[in-house]
């Protein structure tokens, strides 16, 4: 294995890569390498496949901000050798950032203790942070993909849909045939909790080698993955969490994650479906609503995040078609709505789109376009409270409004 050393050039220590065939440990975060005047801690060396770090970058505006990059990462902190002849902090940065500049790397940030910087090779961009105090180096580098997805298929002790992470093992799973759970939403930057009802899962898993567990970004990268493979959104995430929720055969799940690397716990609750009525409505019906309200609203189901209709919809589409055929007259304006999961801007789109998926279903059923509209309000017009998993299913509905 390769390692660095450095060599003194004119009074300088100077970075530089030295063949050590008898070396059988890492003890550098290649490309950065080490300072001969100093030694790797013990359990100095700290490798993960997917880890995010932040990196501080000049900022004209803030002074400082900081970015986030997420890949392959490893950390090495070292010590002196020799207290009585300490290397300054300018020293130990001024060799880092030689070798920074021999990579050709953009330097992000620096002052007289820190250096940030990242080069970008065949498409790949890697991190580099070292921080010094004399005393203390730790070196930091990122070779930024996307993780690896590592869970395994679902066992007797994991949720149904979801595996774990290899290398962990689970605690007895607790199940509740009717329970809540806070749920994380997040709106641009406003966040907010929402109680959700159904059926309840839950697992704790424990690392099995407490040396070698993942990175809590490997970990939630992977389950997000997990849940986008299945059509759902990640509704909310941060360092140690994840929520998200998705559609699965019919049924509206949600997804609360939280991890500390050696363990981590799973929360899944199925929401208790909502059903407007056992039999689609009658074009009688829908012609008495909208003689009373001028509105009636239909709950007609979508692909998850879609605004494609599903196959049983097609029982209230053609309702709906014979109540216009019985009335040439009658002009409909076809109105989306949503709960307020998500963001309202994402929602007031996707409520556009559901309401002309049914306009074209119903102009592809034989009705003039001329006498359809159509109009999304995603979660503005609410019916029910969005507090509570019954009053989210009524507010998620399509309206007829006579025009």
């Amino acid at each position: 294995m390769s390692n660095t050393r450095m060599r003194r050039v004119s009074g300088a220590l100077v970075l530089c890569f030295a063949a050590t065939a008898a070396q059988s440990a890492q003890t550098t975060c290649p490309p950065l390498g080490e300072l001969p005047s100093y030694r790797l801690d013990e359990d100095g060396l700290r490798l993960r496949n997917h880890e995010m770090h932040r990196f501080p970058a000049a900022d004209p505006d803030i002074g400082v901000r900081w970015d986030e990059a997420a890949g392959r990462f490893c950390e090495a902190t070292y010590s002196p050798k020799d207290d009585d002849a300490l290397t300054s902090d300018l020293e130990i940065q001024e060799n880092y950032r030689s070798q920074m500049r021999a990579l050709g790397a953009t330097f992000l940030n620096s002052d007289h203790n820190s250096t940030s910087a990242k080069v970008t090779k065949d498409g790949r961009t890697t991190w580099f942070h070292t921080w010094s105090q004399e005393t203390r180096i730790v070196v930091t580098v990122v070779q930024q993909k996307d993780a690896d997805f590592v869970l395994t298929a679902p066992g007797t002790s994991d949720y149904r849909l979801f595996g774990h992470m290899p290398g962990y093992v689970a605690d007895k799973p607790v199940r509740r045939n009717f329970d809540a759970a806070d749920m994380r939403v997040s709106d641009g930057e406003d966040t907010r909790d929402v109680m959700v009802q159904g059926t309840r899962f839950s697992v704790r898993y424990e690392v099995t080698d407490r040396s070698k567990p993942a990175a809590d970004a490997d970990i939630h990268a992977n389950y997000q993955m997990a849940v986008k493979k299945l059509g759902g959104e990640v509704l909310h995430t941060e360092h140690q969490w994840t929520h998200a929720r998705f559609v699965h055969e019919g049924q509206v799940i949600w997804l609360k994650l939280y991890s500390q690397e050696t363990d981590m716990e799973l929360t899944v609750i199925e929401e208790k479906p909502f059903q407007a009525s056992i039999t689609p409505p009658q074009a009688d019906d829908l012609r008495a609503a909208l003689d009373k309200d001028g509105r009636v609203a239909l709950y007609v189901n979508f692909d998850f995040a879609k605004a494609t209709l599903k196959p049983d919809a097609k029982p209230v589409v053609d309702q709906v078609v014979a109540l216009l055929k019985a009335d040439p007259a009658l002009r409909l304006s076809i109105e989306g709505h949503t709960d307020d999961i998500g963001g309202a801007d994402a929602n007031r789109k996707l409520s556009q789109q559901r309401a002309q998926g049914v306009v074209d279903a119903l102009v592809g059923s034989g009705v003039a376009a001329d006498r359809l509209k159509s109009a999304g309000f995603g979660a503005d017009k609410p019916l029910a409270d969005n507090a509570n998993s019954e009053g989210r299913a009524k507010n998620r509905r399509v309206e007829l409004v006579r025009l």
